[in-house]
């Protein structure tokens, strides 16, 4: 796949989405094809500023119950237009609410409804997947295994929906000891943006251990398909620029993926973080975005970077 962006300087250099580098000594800058926001994020920050323009149209007060993405840019962009981040519901006094894209815990969104206030669903269509598999596990009478981060809303959604307390949230297959010696049915439910090699060897674990392993791979294709791409363009690049918020469980995913190819992998949230000694004598530059990184700032820390290139050599 080798999808073109403009040049947007008047040098000789630009950033193209692509996969590839040629087998030559050129300069390049690479962007990887899907680098940036997914749909579920892009979903999200459109439903944001339609709020904003109706709560200004009405004069209503518009919040976000946590951040709507795990982007500062974003956040920053969408305050700017009115929207309150708050991370307590009391917080939340009146007029209308967005439930951030990964989630909210369930009783959270009944008592914004209780109180009448307006509530504009932001959260991922791929995120409400667990969360239901999750419901359905506990009517099943399964003991839960989340594989995942505790601290992560997305997590602590999840288990609002599973409702129980017999379940275990972990990224280590040794910490299935934890789980009592009576216990033979467990459901596995990924976190969204984990590794699919955590996921697997997870499982692989559950399948030697218990006798009923109901497996539901909860990994979205957006996750995947961009920690594959960055694979493939840290086993190639000199230095690997990854664009996203630091704070963002999938971009920091993206970012050890590509430290285990190539060591010369920044993460950076804007684009004068960028550093010239980064780039000097490097000939092959990859470029990836998390999937809370809308495609625009990706495209343009590449279209940055062949400014800062252009300026090492000679045409």
């Amino acid at each position: 796949m080798d999808i073109e962006t403009p040049k947007t300087t008047d040098n000789a250099l630009e950033a193209k989405r692509s996969l590839a580098f040629s087998d030559d000594d050129s300069v390049e800058i690479t962007i990887s094809p899907n680098g940036g926001a997914c749909f579920g994020v892009v979903r999200a920050i459109k439903l944001g500023q339609m709020a904003a323009n109706k709560g200004k149209t009405n004069q209503n007060a518009v919040y976000s119950f946590g951040a709507i993405v795990h982007n500062p840019k974003t956040i920053r962009e969408l305050e700017a237009q009115g929207v309150m981040t708050v991370d307590e519901p009391a917080a939340v006094e009146g007029g209308t609410v967005i439930l951030r894209s990964h989630g909210v815990r369930q009783e959270i969104e009944k008592d914004f409804k209780d109180r009448g206030i307006q509530v504009v669903d932001a959260t991922c269509p791929l995120v409400k997947k667990p969360q239901k598999i999750a419901a359905s596990l506990a009517s099943r009478g399964y003991y839960l295994v989340l594989v995942g981060d505790a601290n992560h809303p997305e997590v602590k959604g999840v288990l609002s929906y599973f409702g129980g307390h017999n379940y275990l949230v972990t990224y280590q297959a040794a910490d299935l000891e934890k789980i009592p010696s009576e216990v033979q049915k467990v459901g596995v439910v990924a976190q969204t943006t984990i590794e699919v090699k955590v996921l697997n060897a997870i499982v692989e674990a559950c399948q030697k251990r218990f006798s009923d392993v109901a497996v539901y791979n909860t990994i979205c294709d957006a996750t995947s398909i961009r920690q594959e791409e960055a694979e493939v363009l840290a086993k190639k690049a000199d230095v690997l620029v990854v664009v996203g918020g630091k704070n963002s469980s999938n971009t920091n995913k993206l970012v050890k993926i590509c430290k285990q190819y190539q060591p010369n992998t920044h993460l950076i949230e804007e684009i004068d973080e960028l550093q010239n000694d980064w780039f000097l004598g490097k000939k092959k530059i990859g470029v990836t975005g998390g999937a809370s990184t809308p495609q625009e700032y990706v495209d343009a820390v590449g279209e940055k970077i062949a400014e800062i290139m252009s300026s090492h050599i000679s045409f």
